[in-house]
């Protein structure tokens, strides 16, 4: 028997810690922002404390949500510019249909809302899958198309939800209150069972081998238009929940929401979050705590006496170094094969 060496013993847990980190390093590094961020943000803000603190995480659902239908998609090997037109649709629909529902009927609406947005998703899956047509073409549509429904279905601002709704949400039967934690709660269980499901079963792994080289997953027997179906199903599934999200902080639907920008929004979360556009890299979880950063990080720069206006550009930076810092994380990962 060979006797192991503290030597040894040192070189394999530097070995460990160095995989650990190409894993899960920027996934951590991600979530340490978030904190720090919070830490400074709750220095500018004297009277920061629990109704500040459910502030952000109620009102950063719906980009958190959000963000999340991107990433399965783009993990996939697409992109759906149409998510921000599912999300108001959903919110519309929720407030046009729950308005004066007790909550065991919100609750069953809400349920048919998420099955019915996963199957018109598909439906645009399908569509890209048949056509050969590319996702940003077809999805561009598909945001044209859900607003134009969203309008239909709500021509003015108005509807509402059940009191008990918005406290599973929100913590309030107000939408406003100082209780994060049912918030909290919605997210990490819908995010984590995203996150196992895309880990641990063939369907989500298959989502990462058709984004790494479908020719690749095609020839190891994974059907690829499947693949892209199922993740746009689920992508419009959370897109739902970011709508009704919306609807329990809100308490009534708004068709003249601009998706776009919400678009834009999760794909600016996502590239925060480590995940590659190219596909095939990424995880969800990486995307809760990018999506909180990017939702108030215009109160942090407003609280620091920057203009409001300028956040934007603050925003676009962050970005354009985000992406050339992946970019080379990837060439260097590619040089190393």
């Amino acid at each position: 028997m060979t006797a192991t060496t503290p030597d040894a013993l040192a070189t394999g847990t530097q070995a460990a810690w160095r995989r650990w980190l190409r894993r899960h390093g920027w996934t951590f590094g991600v979530w340490i922002l978030l904190v720090v961020l919070l830490a400074y943000y709750s220095t500018l803000i004297p009277s920061f404390g629990s109704f500040q603190f459910a502030s952000i995480i109620n009102n950063g659902a719906p980009l958190v949500f959000l963000a999340a239908a991107q990433a399965v998609i783009v993990i996939a090997g697409g992109i759906d510019l149409g998510v921000g037109g599912m999300m108001v649709l959903t919110n519309v629909t929720a407030a046009r249909f729950m308005e004066g529902q007790p909550l065991a009927t919100t609750l069953v609406i809400g349920v048919i809302i998420l099955l019915l947005a996963a199957t018109l998703n598909a439906g645009v899956g399908w569509i890209i899958t048949a056509s050969k047509v590319p996702d940003i073409v077809i999805t561009l549509g598909s945001l044209y198309v859900f607003q134009g429904l969203a309008l239909a279905v709500l021509p003015n601002p108005g509807g509402g939800t059940s009191e008990g709704f918005r406290w599973l949400f929100t913590g309030s039967p107000r939408g406003i209150g100082s209780n994060p934690y049912p918030a909290a709660i919605l997210i990490s269980v819908v995010i984590l069972v995203v996150a196992w499901w895309m880990a641990k079963t063939r369907s989500g792994l298959s989502l990462y081998a058709v984004g790494s080289d479908k020719t690749a997953a095609y020839l190891s027997g994974i059907r690829a238009a499947r693949v892209k179906i199922v993740s746009y199903a689920v992508g419009g599934a959370l897109a739902a929940m970011a709508g009704l999200s919306i609807t329990a902080i809100a308490g009534r639907g708004n068709a003249t929401a601009v998706g776009g920008n919400a678009t834009l929004n999760s794909v600016a979360a996502i590239v925060l979050g480590g995940v590659a556009l190219t596909g095939g890299i990424g995880s969800v979880i990486a995307v809760v705590p990018a999506g909180l950063i990017l939702f108030f990080l215009n109160p942090i720069l407003t609280a620091m006496g920057v203009d409001p206006n300028r956040a934007q550009i603050v925003q676009g930076v962050l970005i354009v170094v985000v992406m050339m810092v992946t970019g080379l994380i990837e060439w260097r990962r590619r040089r190393r094969v």
